[in-house]
């Protein structure tokens, strides 16, 4: 798989462009390395963060946070759904597509994380 070096990388910068890969495989490659390559940081990172986590309420500022970088991913998936109808590439539209529904999902459920971050109120026994 041939990489762009980092010169490459900054003069392609320069002009708001970035690299592209020419197979199926170098894509699943690249993808596979960046996730792979940064596992253990991440695990460790956010495990840290979250051992810091002290009561329902302490999740609620990071969920909220998620919340919104998830919205905006949704934006991302359609504009990028869109532009690739547009340009007559409907199975990357209809890939896009799915993405952004499953982020509707994920969305979804970190909506209702943090709502389940509110202590419920304590109800008085009653006789």
């Amino acid at each position: 798989m041939k990489k762009p070096n980092r010169l490459m990388t900054f003069l392609l910068s320069l002009i708001g462009q970035s690299w592209a890969y020419d197979t199926v495989d170098e894509v699943q490659e690249v993808i596979g390395k960046n996730a792979f390559d940064n596992y253990e940081r991440r695990v460790a990172t956010h495990r840290r963060g979250a051992a810091r986590l002290t009561d329902s309420l302490a999740f609620q500022p990071g969920l909220v946070a998620l919340h919104d970088e998830l919205n905006d991913t949704w934006h991302y998936l359609m504009a990028l759904q869109h532009r690739a109808r547009d340009l007559g590439h409907p199975a990357l539209a209809d890939s896009m597509k799915r993405a952004a529904d499953n982020t509707v999902d994920v969305m979804t459920a970190v909506d209702q994380a943090a709502e389940q971050t509110v202590p419920a109120p304590e109800v008085p026994l009653t006789r």
